[in-house]
């Protein structure tokens, strides 16, 4: 069976992230694939430091629970905030901290949330920079939902259309590359160039 992980993205407890979060986790029900929701407002992760590889057990234990649940996932769904115009440092820090090879020739889909009519930023911004080193393949499609607040799906077919083909996309994407993952060498290869 196919795991798919969701991140939600935001550090704010009860945040839009968290509610369309949940409303991918309820599509994603209906396609009879396993699923896990890891809610980084709840998680409060510690920072990244450079000193992280030499097994400092603050970091590996609050961590640990998180790497399981990333390495057992087929594939990602990130639901990302946009702040200021930018992803949130705790997403950024999630990346830094998947030094495990966790996301590695896994496809991800980008949710992009914004309480006005922005949200573009976000996904140039994680298509750019998060996967040199993790190895995440970010799946052609992406969605941004503007004024979240006012979202629901049953008020924005269109929207909501996207989100269920995104989702199923998702899916096809995580059964085809794991001959991919077969194949990869992160032993040799474990960083990007």
């Amino acid at each position: 069976m196919i795991k798919i992980s969701i991140i939600s993205g935001s550090n704010r407890v009860n945040s839009q992230s968290l509610r369309i979060s949940k409303i991918c986790l309820q599509k994603l029900k209906t396609k009879k694939v396993g699923i896990d929701l890891i809610n980084l407002a709840k998680e409060k992760l510690p920072f990244w430091e450079e000193d992280l590889g030499e097994n400092i057990s603050s970091h590996k234990k609050s961590f640990k629970k998180i790497s399981l649940t990333l390495s057992k996932a087929d594939g990602y769904i990130f639901v990302v905030p946009e702040w200021g115009g930018m992803v949130p440092p705790q997403v950024k820090n999630l990346f830094l901290l998947t030094s495990n090879n966790e996301l590695a020739h896994k496809p991800g889909l980008i949710v992009s949330v914004s309480e006005s009519l922005g949200g573009a930023y976000p996904v140039s911004e994680l298509r750019s920079y998060s996967y040199k080193n993790t190895k995440i393949c970010w799946i052609p499609d992406h969605v941004i939902v503007r004024r979240a607040k006012e979202f629901s799906p049953e008020k924005e077919p269109r929207l909501n259309s996207r989100m269920d083909y995104s989702c199923k996309m998702l899916i096809e994407y995580s059964k085809a590359l794991k001959s991919v993952r077969k194949a990869s060498d992160l032993k040799t290869f474990k960083n990007g160039m």
